[in-house]
């Protein structure tokens, strides 16, 4: 199992582009939150998901997000969970795998923003000033922590293709994947 974690905007969602690629099954924390978000009624908005997800970490313990996402884990040792945000999502993961992995991916603020930008999703920032509170907000959930003890990491600093293959190239070196994409 690998758990792929870093800030907003950092590359997350094309490292599983990669994975997928090469077999894994992708599992996205972000949906679920989306998911039992819109369950609840609550808007499509950064801060107004984030505000939910904050409430239910207070609520049920700062890992119900990975014990939602963990419901719908099939095969352990081809996943690949997109979006760990704080050590006690990744000590619940390890539950299900001995010796989850974990991928850090990381870039810079300006590089994240102008990225979130183009993306476009509904509930993702469109300010500066927003994509610091929510930078803060993640950083309050614990994310700092994992991003610091992952076992990898890869720097998104350059073209995607460039990012691509690092990606590419970690997954078949370090995890004995086979190279189909």
């Amino acid at each position: 199992m690998i758990v792929v974690t870093g800030m907003p905007g950092a590359g997350k969602d094309e490292f599983v582009k990669v994975a997928k690629s090469l077999g894994f099954v992708d599992l996205h924390m972000g949906n679920t939150v989306r998911e039992f978000a819109k369950r609840s009624g609550v808007p499509e908005i950064d801060h107004e998901i984030g505000n939910f997800a904050t409430s239910e970490r207070k609520k049920y313990g700062m890992d119900i997000w990975a014990v939602r996402t963990a419901q719908k884990i099939t095969d352990d040792s081809h996943t690949v969970i997109d979006g760990l945000r704080n050590y006690e999502e990744l000590q619940y993961f390890s539950r299900f795998s001995e010796n989850p992995y974990v991928v850090a991916i990381f870039a810079s603020r300006k590089d994240r923003f102008d990225r979130i930008l183009k993306r476009d999703r509904p509930d993702d920032i469109r300010t500066m000033d927003e994509l610091i509170e929510r930078d803060m907000r993640e950083l309050s959930w614990g994310i700092g922590n994992v991003i610091a003890l992952a076992d990898y990491m890869i720097v998104n600093d350059d073209t995607l293709e460039v990012f691509h293959e690092r990606c590419r190239k970690l997954l078949t070196e370090k995890f004995s994947i086979s190279n189909r994409a």
